[in-house]
Parts: structure tokens; sequence; C-alpha cells
């Protein structure tokens, strides 16, 4: 997991012991370390999240890791969304990750105009969903 993406969930008070654990691995994979982001590495999935929240504050430091503006983490975060919507098979979940998707670039950052197509596809989904008379798209045209 990329640490942008963490730190995104951490401002948004989504952040699991999952996720720590998770990132702890993928920076053992790079052969990135420390003591902090060992001990990380050692812990299941259902430990104490406050507990993990210490060491990962431990870890940032001793890898003199600087927390990225939440601009930064918010699209970072868009493109983990868009990189799970690549990977996915079912509409409904390629539905709700697009809705995802447009909640952040609508409601988080202040100057999206750059992802304004994601406001299009909202648009669809919600025509589609709601309006599916007077909208000739099936879910396969839109996906």
């Amino acid at each position: 997991m990329e640490i942008n993406v963490l730190f995104y969930k951490i401002q948004k008070g989504t952040i699991t012991t999952e996720d720590y654990v998770n990132w702890s691995y993928s920076q053992l994979e790079k052969n990135v370390s420390s003591p902090s982001l060992n001990i990380i590495s050692s812990f299941s999935f259902d430990d104490n999240l406050f507990e993990v929240e210490m060491y990962f504050k431990r870890a940032i430091d001793e890898l003199a890791i600087n927390e990225p503006t939440f601009d930064i983490c918010a699209r970072v975060y868009i493109g983990f969304l868009a990189n799970k919507i690549k990977k996915a098979y079912e509409h409904t979940v390629i539905f709700d990750l697009a809705d995802m998707i447009f909640q952040i670039a609508a409601t988080e950052l202040d100057n999206a105009d750059d992802l304004f197509a994601w406001f299009e596809i909202s648009e669809m989904i919600d025509r589609l969903n709601y309006d599916d008379q007077s909208f000739m798209l099936n879910e396969d045209d839109l996906i």
C-alpha cells in the first residue's frame, strides 16, 4: 500500500490495523526497514489500532517520511480506486468505486477540474440506475 493512501485513510479516520500491517509488508518487500516498521509487520490484523499507530508514528520518524498534503493523498487514493476498477468484474463494484471517486472529487478537492470525467461517469450511472427508460445505455456500455 502506498504511503499517500495510508495518510488519506488516516486523515479521513478510516484507517485500520490491517492497512498499517499491509503497508509495512509493502515496505519490507521494497527492502525498506526500520525497527518500528519491523514491529508493525509482526502485528496481526486484529491487534489494537492505537498500539499500531504508535509504532507507525515512530516508523515515519525513523524513515524520515513527511506527511503529504490532503490534496496529494486524495488524488493518490483516487488512483488507487481507479486501479481497483480495472481489476473489478462486477458492475456493482465498479459503480460503487466510481461513486467513491466522484464523492472525493466533488466534495473533498477544491480544484478538481482535471477529474471532471468522474462527474460525467457519475451522472451516467445515476441515469442508468434511476431513469433508464430515457437513457439508452446499458451497464456494459458504461463500463
